[in-house]
């Protein structure tokens, strides 16, 4: 079943460079522009989606909805371990929704907006 399926995205930044965070979903890495065009992770719904921190970061703050549709079925919620987890709402194929990473670099929050695509 594909809710037993899970997605790691990884968010990093380093202390030089502390945006835009570079986003790993496994398959594709990108650093995030204007518009954050250059990353869309493909997923299904029903996918378990666990993002963890990279680099400098020293905490993910923040996994939301931007607007629009929530792609999550279950909100990402942080986790013991650091991570945040959140799961894939039922949407048709080619859906594509962003959503929102709040992370800090040193005593600074940032923040950017991905995208997630779903794939049926």
């Amino acid at each position: 079943m594909c809710g037993s399926t899970t997605v790691t995205i990884t968010i990093s930044a380093t202390n030089a460079n502390p945006f835009p965070p570079t986003i790993s979903d496994g398959t594709n890495v990108a650093s995030t522009q204007m518009d954050d065009d250059n990353l869309t992770t493909a997923v299904k719904s029903g996918y378990i989606i666990v993002f963890k921190k990279g680099g400098d970061i020293g905490a993910l703050t923040g996994i939301y909805e931007t607007g629009g549709s929530n792609v999550f079925s279950t909100n990402p919620a942080p986790q013991p371990d650091g991570t945040w987890k959140g799961v894939i709402g039922n949407f048709p194929a080619n859906t594509i929704e962003s959503y929102g990473i709040s992370y800090t670099v040193g005593a600074v929050t940032y923040n950017q907006d991905p995208k997630i695509m779903i794939n049926k």
